[in-house]
C-alpha cells in the first residue's frame, strides 16, 4: 500500500515522462559580436520571388547560420561545420541594422543554360535563355552588428567563420568586418525581437517595422551524403520586430534606424 507521499512522487516521475519529449534542456549560449561594414548589400525578403527581390535591411538568423556553416567548409573546417550543423537550431542571432540604407533596383540578365528536358530535339540544346530579373540593392549608412549565441563547445567555430565572413545575405553582398570578433553579453538594448518576444508585450521604442525573416527550428539533415539543403520543414517564417521604419519615394524606398 503506497502513502500518500510516494503516491505524488509517482505522480510527479509520471509527468516528467509524459514530458520529456516536448521540454528541451536549456544549453547556456555564448555570445559573439562582429561589426561589419558593406561594399554592396542585398537581402532579400523570404517570401519574395528571385525574379523580383524586394531588399530588407537586415538579414535573417538562418543567414547568419548557414553563413557560418559555408565558411566554415569552405576553410577546410568540415567537421566542425558538420557539428555545428547539428546545433544550429539551438543558436540565436540578433541583428542591429546600421543608422539607413537607401535601396535602389538593378536589372539582372538570367542565363540558363537550355536542355531537352521537355523537347528532346531541341535544336538550342547547349545554348543559353535569357530571362530578364530585378533585385533591389542597399546603400548602406553605417556598419550592420551581428550577434550570435552559441554553445561553450561552438565559440572557437563560429568565431573563426565570422572572422573570415566575406558576405551576408546574397553572393554580391559584400562586406568587411570592423575590428575583432569579440565576447559579449545578450545584446538586451538591440530591437530585434522574435514574436514570442514582442506580440505578448511591446517594448517601450518608437519607430518599428515588423519584417519577415527565416530562422531554424530544427537541426538540419543531410539530403544526400555531403549535400545539406535548407528551406523545407526545419525553417520557418515568423514576423521579426526590427528598430526603424520606411519611406517610399518615386526612385525606391529608404529605411532609417531612428
Amino acid at each position: 500500500m503506497m502513502t500518500k507521499k510516494a503516491k505524488a512522487k509517482a505522480k510527479s516521475k509520471d509527468r516528467q515522462v509524459e514530458g520529456k519529449q516536448a521540454i528541451e534542456p536549456t544549453i547556456p549560449l555564448t555570445w559573439l559580436k562582429a561589426v561589419y561594414k558593406f561594399h554592396t548589400f542585398a537581402y532579400r525578403d523570404p517570401r519574395s520571388a528571385f525574379a523580383s527581390a524586394q531588399g530588407l535591411p537586415v538579414v535573417s538568423p538562418t543567414a547568419v547560420l548557414l553563413g557560418i556553416v559555408s565558411t566554415l567548409f569552405s576553410i577546410g573546417r568540415s567537421d566542425e561545420a558538420r557539428s555545428f550543423l547539428q546545433v544550429i537550431h539551438i543558436c540565436q542571432v540578433v541583428i542591429d541594422p546600421p543608422e539607413g540604407v537607401i535601396f535602389f533596383r538593378a536589372f539582372h540578365q538570367l542565363r540558363r543554360y537550355e536542355t531537352d528536358k521537355y523537347d528532346k530535339s531541341n535544336p538550342r540544346l547547349g545554348l543559353t535563355q535569357i530571362n530578364q530579373g530585378t533585385r533591389e540593392y542597399g546603400l548602406v549608412d553605417g556598419a550592420i552588428t551581428v550577434y550570435v549565441g552559441v554553445p561553450v563547445d561552438q565559440i572557437e567555430s563560429a568565431k573563426l567563420a565570422l572572422l573570415n565572413r566575406d558576405h551576408l545575405g546574397t553572393h554580391d553582398s559584400l562586406c568587411s568586418l570592423l575590428g575583432d570578433v569579440s565576447t559579449c553579453s545578450e545584446p538586451e538594448d538591440v530591437v530585434y525581437l522574435p514574436p514570442e518576444a514582442w506580440q505578448t508585450k511591446l517594448p517601450s521604442v518608437s519607430g518599428v517595422s515588423v519584417l519577415t525573416l527565416s530562422r531554424f527550428k530544427q537541426s538540419i539533415a543531410p539530403a544526400l551524403p555531403h549535400w545539406w539543403m535548407s528551406g523545407g520543414e526545419e525553417t520557418e517564417l515568423v514576423p521579426y520586430l526590427v528598430k526603424g521604419t520606411f519611406r517610399g519615394t518615386s526612385r525606391g524606398k529608404i529605411y532609417r534606424k531612428q
